[in-house]
């Protein structure tokens, strides 16, 4: 699968990877994925075949510190395992994202969900900018990006690819229901492997606990990773004690809610969620004040920079009037 569920666009020429900026002369080390149905980022298989790896970065960072780097945005960065492709790549990067879901040594596969896509980084200086997902591999962290098109699933070329999904999609959340008592936790999908530290070893009856992957089959169960009070566990789907469904946003967010709480008083929980949420307000403030900043620096120097190209033009038909008399 591509890196989003559905169509995906590549909407500019310079969108493209390799040598597209700047009329050629400009490099651009990957490919911007714009998902148009889905605006999940998922790890991608490489034609067709299922990959895996470990999450290696999942961060941020801030333009002060000089580092490149932070034309990126929020990106994630997955290394992959070793000896399941025949090419160089064995770094995927994953950038300008709005919200990562992914942390550092975090195991992943194909079809697993790693990223929201946005527009932060250099993105926002677009004009005008769009969310997209900068798709870039590599064979070292720090070499150059190389050609995609094995994990994009496309060729690189301006075009719209994949067929269309419902777009409603992303819009409801997967979320293990329990139904029983008797559903334990684990900290691995190992029946061996149960979590005493959390409840005693069981999940609590009634309340949805977020899915953030299928495991799959091990030991003769169906296992999912769990977000159990924010950290990650697993559980085996037993019919008789827990089952799959879906949520709307507002009822996902309701058990999360309820999960917290474990059944009981939420008012700590929310108050912390509303502290949270005034705190992220606040950055998000400031970091949009700083890219306006650096939007209008952009300005100037184009500015500057197109006056500087007048004048050579200038003095150089200057030059050609004075030789011709």
């Amino acid at each position: 699968m591509a890196i989003f569920k559905g169509r995906v666009r590549v909407r500019y020429g310079y969108s493209r990877w390799g040598y597209t900026r700047n009329n050629g002369k400009g490099w651009h080390g990957g490919s911007d994925e714009e998902g148009l149905d889905s605006t999940t980022i998922r790890m991608p298989d490489y034609k067709g075949k299922s990959i895996s790896g470990r999450v290696v970065t999942a961060r941020k960072v801030d333009r002060s510190t000089g580092s490149k780097t932070w034309e990126w945005g929020w990106y994630v960065c997955v290394e992959l395992d070793a000896g399941q492709t025949p090419d160089a790549v064995n770094y995927l990067y994953f950038c300008h994202n709005a919200q990562n879901l992914v942390s550092v040594g975090q195991r992943v596969k194909s079809g697993d969900a790693l990223a929201v896509m946005g527009s932060t980084g250099n993105a926002a200086l677009a004009s005008p900018p769009f969310a997209h997902c900068h798709f870039e591999v590599r064979a070292t962290a720090a070499g150059a990006g190389l050609d995609p098109t094995a994990y994009t699933g496309h060729p690189n070329a301006v075009g719209t690819y994949g067929e269309a999904i419902d777009e409603t999609e992303d819009s409801d959340m997967k979320f293990l229901e329990v139904t029983s008592g008797k559903c334990e936790v684990f900290t691995a999908p190992d029946v061996n492997a149960v979590d005493k530290h959390y409840n005693g070893g069981k999940l609590t009856e009634g309340v949805c606990y977020p899915v953030q992957a299928e495991v799959g089959s091990s030991g003769g169960y169906s296992w999912v990773r769990i977000f159990v009070a924010g950290v990650q566990r697993y559980a085996a789907v037993l019919a008789d004690r827990c089952r799959l469904v879906t949520l709307s946003p507002g009822d996902a967010f309701a058990a999360c809610v309820a999960q917290g709480g474990a059944g009981g008083d939420t008012s700590e929980l929310e108050a912390q969620l509303e502290t949270a949420n005034a705190r992220a307000n606040a950055e998000a403030c400031r970091a949009d004040e700083a890219d306006k900043r650096a939007a209008a620096e952009t300005q100037r120097a184009n500015a500057a920079e197109k006056h500087a190209a007048e004048t050579d033009k200038r003095l150089a038909s200057a030059k050609e009037y004075v030789a011709e008399v």
